[in-house]
């Protein structure tokens, strides 16, 4: 027995170590851009705790139910699995702190480990977290069993004793057939959880779930109280007869209002309000040990006042600052110190009185918080930009934040603290709309910035020496890069040494004017997008390890250079002079031209991609001829598209190749008039074929021998003049599931009787006299189809 006793104490030793590990510096560290096992190890520290929570039960328990004794076996293999896992990342954490100061090749050989070891980390998580809730779900019944109810609606309410403490109900459907009520027994009843899947705009069916408001008087021991989705549009006065209440969720109700009692729930932790609230209540600043005010999805439009009384406030997603604020309501977020997590500060126009000469902090001292959003009124016409910068000045925030996004900001320039080293830990930063800003910050100077978004400045001319700032190397940890809406953008000043080193994703969209090139030596870089930069004449990097390519505007690829990881490009308006690289894309797996008006034909010879699996032609309208050779040259090609192609002709000698499997046809006059010689018959591997937008041919299709006896999906769209189908042409189609018919406005029959028997799915849309002749469910040429088992006709 005194093992056991050993055996649960060091159960409780494990976990308590597990927490310090997962709230230590290296943890927070590890998990900066880790968004794909950061939720995951939250998670985890949330079932650990609860393992915590019924473990000094359990260990009680276990001398007279055996099972509770298997129950902690398990539990100590889970949480030692759980601790190796942890040690295994403190051991990551302190080789790839070692790495910073080895020699290159010691520093080559631990990031090879490391990224071996990362890329094993989710799966051993998600073992880790689905025996430990597996666990720890069954002791929970087996210990709470006769305190816990959960009621559905297959059992009944009678079977709540006076011992019930905690009571779920859930129900999945729109209506309740009666209201809901809790026995009177249980007048010791600690939690209430309702659940309810409904969205907002059903509250207006009376006959919905519903809540006996008597609730907030005669279960007056409840602690945990979630409306989440009961018909109700408001709480009673009575609320505060529930003053052991600590957490509150009204959540997807039709609640607008909060009565003023609920400022007497002194005792209250957690709000979270409904989306229809825009306000609190006056006294909301009485609620002196609320932690977590969750108004993300409320549509507040200011705040109560003397907020800075809540000082045990830990959470405030959204602080909206009303129409007269004279900046004293601003200034209450001074006092809440402990704030953490996200914070969003809306409607900023609004502050009215800012003293320059003030040394208040406002934001500054909340080193808890992670991510911050400062944001005005979109085009709320500033008048006084130097008012406008001051604000943003003394809403400086601390520097462990990681995350900062400016949007409508109307100052001609940014403090200094934008873009100080001293925010080390800033990770993300976008800053939107701020069209009176003559240039940009000194952001390369912030050592661990991995993403950054600039969009819609519309005075910048020049991005230069200001962006990078007084550093040897900017950017050093940049990984994504994105300029959007830069009207008058026309020059990129390159910058002499290293730049951009760890750069992984580069975005130009939207910069007509920008001219010159981008930077060349981008040996990390994986995707690049350049669209509507009609001026941009530019090389393409140096990146041997470009994955994704998008570009528009002329495209110069520099002798030497090869791109053999290249697997995406889309090229739009120009680019004809990659053509000629194309065959040296060995891994090419998708090509797509847009608006290529200089496309007329592909070089001689073809194109030899063996990997090539889609090609997508749209808009390139003096196009004549695709690749030579295409049967041979592209042996994985599945896929083709051609839109918007009026001299495209025909296809090239000897055909498409044998392994296509989708072909659209869509506005190419002169190919589909010449559709019997396009050999689509022969196609055997195709099962997808969609002809649409060729108003003048096509009056009855498709012909006998026209398309191959596998095809599984047609789709017919905007034939104006097609007035019939063509049952030859039908018959050899045996293996047809899915007929789509759009915009065909002359058809009038389908030809029931020789439609497929395989056919699965009819879906016609925008068809009249098709809609005319089988949209009733009950008429005479519905039954005639009505052996298909989905039929859609709208």
């Amino acid at each position: 027995m005194a093992g056991v006793l050993v055996g649960g104490a060091f159960l409780s030793a494990f976990l308590q170590v597990a927490f310090d590990r997962l709230a230590s510096r290296d943890f927070r560290d590890f998990l900066k851009g880790r968004k794909d096992i950061d939720g995951s190890l939250k998670r985890l520290k949330m079932l650990l705790r609860s393992a915590t929570m019924v473990l000094a039960d359990a260990e009680e328990k276990q001398y007279t139910n055996p099972y509770v004794k298997e129950w902690l076996d398990d539990l100590q293999g889970a949480v030692y699995d759980a601790d190796d896992l942890l040690d295994e990342i403190a051991f990551r954490c302190k080789l790839q702190a070692e790495s910073q100061t080895g020699a290159s090749e010691v520093r080559n050989f631990i990031t090879a480990f490391v990224d071996s070891f990362d890329k094993e980390i989710p799966s051993k998580l998600e073992k880790i977290l689905e025996d430990l809730n597996i666990i720890i779900e069954q002791m929970a019944k087996s210990i709470c069993g006769k305190f816990c109810f959960r009621l559905e609606e297959s059992n009944e309410s009678n079977e709540i004793t006076e011992g019930t403490r905690h009571l779920s109900y859930y129900k999945a459907g729109f209506y309740a057939s009666k209201e809901f009520e809790i026995p009177s027994e249980a007048k010791g009843l600690r939690t209430l959880l309702v659940k309810n899947h409904l969205p907002t705009y059903v509250f207006k069916y009376e006959n919905m779930l519903k809540i006996d408001l008597n609730l907030f008087q005669n279960f007056k021991c409840l602690r945990v109280l979630s409306l989440y989705g009961a018909c109700l549009k408001e709480l009673p006065i009575t609320v505060d007869n529930l003053i052991h209440l600590r957490y509150l969720n009204t959540c997807n109700t039709g609640i607008k209002d909060l009565p003023n009692s609920l400022c007497n729930l002194y005792n209250l932790q957690t709000l979270i309000l409904s989306s229809y609230i825009t306000k609190l209540p006056a006294n909301t600043c009485k609620l002196i040990n609320l932690r977590h005010l969750d108004n993300s999805k409320a549509r507040m439009k200011e705040m109560p006042p003397q907020m800075g009384k809540m000082k045990n406030l830990r959470k405030l997603y959204v602080f909206g600052v009303g129409k007269h604020d004279d900046g004293s309501n601003i200034k209450e977020l001074g006092e809440l110190q402990r704030l953490s997590g996200k914070l969003s500060l809306l409607n900023l126009e609004n502050v009215q009185c800012i003293n320059k000469d003030t040394t208040e902090v406002i934001l500054k001292n909340k080193q808890d918080l992670s991510e911050l959003e400062l944001e005005w009124k979109y085009r709320h016409g500033a008048e006084d930009s130097e008012k406008e910068r001051i604000l943003l000045e003394q809403l400086c925030p601390h520097t462990n934040l990681n995350s900062l996004t400016i949007t409508n900001y109307e100052g001609t320039s940014f403090p200094k603290w934008l873009g100080d080293s001293s925010f080390s830990k800033m990770v993300s930063l976008q800053l939107r709309n701020c069209d009176n800003c003559f240039s940009l910050p000194p952001l390369g100077q912030l050592p661990d910035l991995k993403n950054l978004q600039v969009e819609c400045f519309g005075k910048i001319s020049s991005v230069g020496p200001e962006f990078y700032g007084n550093t040897i190397n900017p950017f050093r940890a940049l990984e994504s890069l994105s300029f959007q809406n830069m009207p008058e953008w026309q020059e990129w000043v390159i910058f002499e040494r290293e730049v951009f080193s760890r750069l992984q994703k580069l975005y130009i969209n939207d910069c007509p004017k920008l001219s010159g090139g981008v930077p060349v030596q981008l040996r990390s870089l994986t995707k690049l997008d350049i669209s509507e930069c009609e001026q941009l004449v530019a090389s393409l990097p140096n990146s041997p390890d470009l994955h994704e390519l998008l570009c528009t505007g002329k495209i110069q690829i520099p002798s030497g250079h090869h791109y053999k990881s290249l697997k995406s490009v889309r090229i739009e308006g120009g680019g004809d002079s990659i053509l000629s690289f194309l065959p040296e894309f060995a891994s090419l797996f998708r090509l797509e031209f847009c608006q290529c008006p200089d496309l007329v034909s592909f070089p001689s010879g073809g194109l030899c991609a063996p990997n090539l699996s889609q090609i997508v032609i749209t808009k390139c309208r003096n196009l004549k001829s695709l690749p030579e050779g295409m049967h041979t040259h592209l042996p994985s090609l599945v896929s083709l598209q051609l839109q918007w192609c009026p001299e495209l002709e025909s296809f090239p000698e000897g055909g498409l190749p044998s392994n296509l499997q989708s072909l659209v046809i869509h506005k190419c006059e002169k190919l589909i008039s010449r559709r019997m010689e396009l050999g689509l018959q022969g196609l055997h591997s195709l099962r997808s074929f969609t002809v649409s937008n060729h108003p003048k041919e096509l009056e009855s299709f498709p012909e006998e021998a026209l398309l191959p006896p596998n095809l599984t999906d047609f789709t017919i769209g905007y034939l104006p003049n097609l007035k019939s189908l063509n049952g030859k042409g039908f018959q050899p189609l045996t293996s047809l599931k899915n007929l789509r018919i759009w915009s065909c406005n002359n058809l009038d029959c389908l030809l029931e009787d020789v439609l497929p028997t395989s056919l699965c799915e009819l879906d016609i849309y925008d068809c009249r006299l098709l809609k005319e002749r089988y949209g009733n469910e009950e008429g005479e040429g519905r039954v005639k189809i009505a052996h298909i088992p989905r039929i859609s006709i709208s």
